[in-house]
């Protein structure tokens, strides 16, 4: 059986999709904390942009992916949307 995703939920993926970012922007708080345990001063603006990683990229994956989720539903309303297949698996 042939399925197309014609319509996606902008709030609810870009919400999801945020959320699931979180741990990896977490590596940057650890890279934060390297950069500012060196004491160099040219490290220290890094170290702190990492630390604040996990907000502005949330916050960025937040946006990017409702901007695109937008343009997938005007995309899909005009040609159709990803075709996918199921198959029955029977026990």
């Amino acid at each position: 059986m042939k399925t197309q995703i014609t319509k996606v939920s902008i709030f609810q993926n870009a919400k999801f999709l945020s959320v699931l970012y979180i741990p990896i922007s977490l590596i940057y708080v650890l890279l934060g904390l390297g950069f500012i345990a060196t004491g160099l001063d040219y490290l220290m603006f890094t170290g702190i942009i990492f630390i604040l990683s996990p907000i502005w990229l949330t916050a960025m994956m937040y946006v990017m992916v409702a901007i695109f989720s937008v343009i997938y539903n005007f995309v899909a309303s005009k040609i159709g949307g990803i075709e996918f297949e199921l198959t029955e698996i029977k026990d």
